[in-house]
């Protein structure tokens, strides 16, 4: 398959994956077809969804996809520190080849699980002028991340960012339906 027709497919299997997150409002369902995506499109090992609790400055892996998955899941990484950190506080995407020789590399992830991380890509979940968190795909399969990856990525986590806006809308709005009818009065005639 020629660079062409592999950069065809790609974006039509984006604009699949784009189609469906924007027809689910289940935030677990929804961050768990981002992660997939993310995987299957850069041609990752693994991936991770980190959310960024703005009360707590934390971020929290909320999905993790592969092998060291499970453990990775509900992680914590403090404010500012990691690639991810550095992604939330800059705005920005980050490719990062040798993340072990990377001042920003937060280690303890790989030392808890066992994985090594070799090579990694970092993109923001930005919505609204805010970064709500961080897709990163980890170990690309067949060398290293490129632009075309980062493209990719970077497309993805715009339209999962707006889907997991809307779902968190629809959940907040929901929460206020039932609030509201709790109040009103029953009439027992």
């Amino acid at each position: 398959m020629t660079e062409t027709q592999t950069d065809a497919a790609r974006l039509e299997r984006l604009l699949e994956i784009s189609s469906h997150l924007n027809s689910t409002l289940k935030l677990d369902e929804l961050l768990g077809e981002i992660m997939s995506a993310a995987t299957e499109l850069t041609g990752a090992e693994t991936s991770s969804l980190l959310l960024l609790d703005e009360e707590a400055g934390e971020l929290t892996v909320e999905v993790a996809t592969g092998k060291p998955g499970e453990a990775v899941m509900r992680q914590q990484v403090p404010a500012g520190q990691g690639i991810a950190g550095w992604v939330v506080e800059n705005g920005e995407p980050l490719l990062v080849d040798d993340p072990k020789s990377d001042d920003r590399f937060y280690g303890e992830i790989d030392e808890k699980t066992g994985f090594e991380t070799r090579n990694i890509l970092a993109v923001p979940m930005t919505t609204k002028d805010r970064t709500i968190g961080v897709i990163e795909v980890i170990n690309k399969r067949d060398g290293s991340f490129d632009e075309r990856d980062q493209k990719v990525a970077t497309a993805l986590a715009s339209q999962a960012a707006v889907a997991i806006d809307n779902s968190r809308l629809y959940a907040r709005l929901a929460d206020a339906v039932v609030t509201t009818r709790m109040s009103y009065p029953v009439y027992v005639e």
